[in-house]
């Protein structure tokens, strides 16, 4: 009978945490990389008078692995990585706290490169006509997707030392050279709807047609000020696992091996990813580790005999405060 151990556990962990687990994850993660490199590149100054759009957009559903493809970019490519979503967003003249552009702006003058993840992009709503503090979002996501980021403001409010010797034209440079921006949204909703036609499905049989700009546009999915501003032609779209790719990922992930322990087979079929996406595997996985625990430990109907607690010793006294070992 198969064991896994802790050890084999956390291995698996590791490989599903560094390596792409479908088709689209890793055509996702290979796009990510060669738009990064050719941004933290010279190759980027193609010309004076011509902006490359290097600002990558990422549709896929919710669990689809979006923030885990944005953050292993940023680690291959050794930039810090830095993620905002609609609920974080502090605008200018806010007094909730520190405005998010001053916090960009921090990452830009003390990291050499800066990964900015705009998530859940599809909670934006680029309208000047609405609430004031949606406004005030709008203006300053479209001001820093233009890299017009308030620097005279920054620099008068941080109080900079004369010491370090940084000039507006400085920090303007470091704003185009140092800060890549990616952004990710879901749009389920609208997916749900059917609002986006047959070519767009997070459900059922994929499509051979790449998803593009204009299939969003036409969709509704992203307004056109936002949508202009990234590099969005082809978006980079995920889909969840297939059949196929699943029956893999339920051997590589461990998960057969600790159902088969358990006298139970699990098959694709037995997983549906519109319940939650990717994270219905860890759900799969904790109810299978359970099963197994209550199997291997009887507890009697009234105590719970819970054994010497790692790094505390066998003599731990639970009533009186302890912050360590």
């Amino acid at each position: 009978m198969e064991k896994i151990t802790e050890q084999a556990a956390f291995k698996a962990k590791v490989r599903i945490e560094r390596a792409p687990v479908t088709e689209s994850h890793k055509t996702a993660a290979d796009t990510l990389h060669t738009i990064g490199q050719l941004f933290f590149s010279e190759e980027r100054y193609l010309s004076p008078a011509l902006k490359l759009r290097l600002f990558p957009l990422m549709v896929g559903p919710t669990g689809a692995g979006k923030t885990h493809l944005v953050k292993s970019a940023a680690e291959k490519l050794r930039a810090r990585y830095f993620k905002v979503t609609r609920s974080d967003w502090i605008p200018q003249g806010s007094t909730r706290g520190r405005p998010t552009l001053y916090q960009v702006l921090d990452y830009v003058t003390s990291q050499p490169r800066v990964l900015l993840h705009l998530d859940e992009l599809d909670k934006f709503r680029i309208s000047f006509g609405g609430p004031e503090w949606s406004a005030s979002i709008a203006g300053d996501l479209l001001a820093l997707m233009d890299g017009d980021l308030p620097v005279l403001e920054y620099m008068r409010d941080t109080q900079i030392p004369p010491e370090q010797k940084i000039t507006e034209e400085q920090i303007n440079l470091w704003i185009r050279s140092r800060l890549w921006v990616v952004g990710s949204g879901t749009w389920q909703s609208v997916f749900q709807e059917n609002r986006a036609g047959s070519a767009i499905g997070f459900v059922g049989a994929r499509e051979d047609a790449p998803v593009t700009a204009d299939t969003i546009a036409r969709a509704e999915l992203i307004s056109p000020e936002l949508l202009l501003r990234f590099c969005s032609d082809p978006v980079i779209f995920l889909q969840f696992p297939d059949r196929t790719e699943t029956a893999r990922i339920l051997e590589f992930t461990g998960i057969n091996a600790l159902a088969r322990e358990l006298g139970e087979t699990i098959t694709p079929n037995d997983v549906d990813y519109t319940k939650g996406g990717m994270r219905v595997l860890e759900s799969l996985a904790t109810r299978l580790a359970i099963a197994r625990h209550r199997r291997r430990v009887k507890p009697s109907p009234t105590a719970i005999p819970l054994g010497p607690i790692p790094g505390f010793g066998d003599n731990y006294n639970f009533e009186k405060p302890h912050h360590g070992p």
